[in-house]
């Protein structure tokens, strides 16, 4: 398979695809593609919809839905004016950190379970799968973004930003910002994520089946999303 034939295959056949990766692995195209989405999610949010004009009433909203009554308000909004400034290198940590915690964290999992994997293969799983979330659902979050324009723009979980979200059947209201960040990271893409890195994850393990795969992704997803509702992942939202 070529890169092009990756890129098509990890969305109509993940496992054929996957296969191949295990024997030729790689993660460059994914991981700029990654970082193309991402910087572009970030350009609509910094530059498009949060303006000068706006920047205010954006800023006193995040903050008053999530900000630290510890912290003085003109801190906290000088804070968000220095990452407005700075927003072009927010894609870059996002992505490499994202991807590096994740598949050493996976690593790490699946030495314990036995599974046997190197962490090079984790990395491109978890590159390629990211595809899924990151960009198809990247596409429709930027599409949700700007249909709705400035005037509706709240700058709540990102996740919350995807029309596919969870987050839009839930009153703001009605929980704290830390369940709702969590409630916003439901997603139909979230899932097809999840089914394409527990098929990644089978594939390039000498002694993985799909279901313990399933198990082991579902379990970390599920108890990462429990400990962001207890908002016990600070500068996650």
């Amino acid at each position: 398979m070529t890169e092009l034939d990756r890129l098509a295959g990890i969305v109509i056949s993940p496992a054929k695809t996957l296969e191949d990766i295990d024997r030729r692995p790689s993660w460059v195209l994914p991981l700029i593609l990654l970082l193309v989405f991402n910087f572009a999610v970030t350009f609509v949010v910094y530059r498009v919809l949060v303006t000068d004009s706006n920047f205010d009433r954006v800023a006193l909203a995040k903050i008053q839905w999530e900000g630290s009554a510890q912290v003085p308000i003109a801190q906290q909004i000088a804070a968000l004016r220095g990452q407005r400034e700075r927003w072009y290198l927010l894609p870059v940590f996002a992505v490499v950190i994202s991807t590096l915690a994740l598949s050493v964290f996976f690593y790490v999992v699946l030495r314990l379970a036995r599974a046997g994997p190197t962490f090079l293969k984790v990395f491109c799983v978890v590159c390629w799968s990211f595809v899924i979330y990151r960009v198809l659902g990247g596409t429709l979050t930027i599409i949700a973004l700007l249909v709705r324009g400035p005037a509706n723009f709240f700058p709540a979980a990102p996740e919350a930003w995807s029309p596919t979200s969870m987050a839009h059947l839930v009153s703001r209201a009605a929980v704290n910002h830390n369940v709702y960040s969590a409630i916003s990271k439901l997603d139909v893409f979230l899932v097809w994520w999840l089914i394409v890195l527990a098929i990644g994850f089978s594939k390039t393990s000498r002694n993985l089946s799909i279901g313990r795969s399933a198990a082991i992704v579902s379990i970390a997803e599920v108890g990462y999303l429990v400990l962001d509702a207890l908002g016990a992942l600070p500068g996650v939202s």
